[in-house]
């Protein structure tokens, strides 16, 4: 797999060291060659333009890139351009790109954007769903007040099986897989015991993943 940045913010900097570390190949383009310079040694290319220039983004070869990132969200008007750019003028089939308003998420669904993302807003929903909860690490909104979530194991299962534990009826949840150091199982067997330090991907109404330590 292959994937194009185009713009090396903090968000296009992140995921460009994300994607490398999961051995994704990486182009990352901006203008500032500081930027450039600060990622050139952890991915597999990096060029310093303006992407606003037409000749400089046809020169990118950017059709040989499996998805092209337009990670330029504070300059609304350059992202928008570059987005209708890539897809009307260059005509690629994947094109993700990085909102920062409502009015500027609309805009790039009128450009053409396949996949349009708000780092901003999805942090703040993730936040508050999981707020005043110390023990969920990570979580993912279903709609609602329902989704799923990386939660610690309750302390008051550790030492027994699964299968002892009715945990849909005694945690109103329900357990998608097991985390164990950097081993992932999915649908845990009934006989696995449950060890101090387990984390659970589970799955139910948001009050129930809080309330998993209870």
């Amino acid at each position: 797999m292959n994937v194009a940045i185009l713009g090396l913010g903090r968000f296009g900097t992140q995921l460009a060291r994300e994607l490398a570390a999961l051995g994704v190949d990486v182009l990352g383009v901006d203008r500032d060659g500081g930027r450039v310079n600060e990622v050139v040694e952890t991915i597999l290319l990096a060029a310093e333009g303006n992407v606003e220039e037409v000749e400089f983004l046809e020169s990118l070869s950017l059709h040989n890139y499996d998805s092209v990132v337009v990670a330029i969200g504070s300059d609304v008007a350059t992202s928008v351009l570059v987005t209708l750019t890539l897809k009307q003028r260059l005509r690629l089939t994947h094109v993700v790109a990085k909102a920062s308003t409502g009015e500027h998420t609309r805009a790039l669904e009128l450009a053409g954007a396949d996949v349009l993302v708000n780092p901003e807003r999805e942090s703040a929903e993730r936040l508050a769903h999981t707020l005043g909860s110390s023990d969920i690490t990570d979580y993912m909104s279903l709609g609602g007040a329902q989704g799923i979530a990386r939660v610690r194991a309750p302390y008051s299962a550790t030492g027994h099986a699964i299968g002892e534990l009715d945990i849909a009826g005694r945690y109103n949840v329900f357990l998608l897989a097991r985390l164990r150091d950097t081993s992932v199982t999915f649908n845990p067997d009934v006989e696995e015991t449950v060890q101090q330090g387990d984390f659970w991907i589970v799955a139910g109404r948001d009050d129930h993943l809080r309330d998993l330590q209870q």
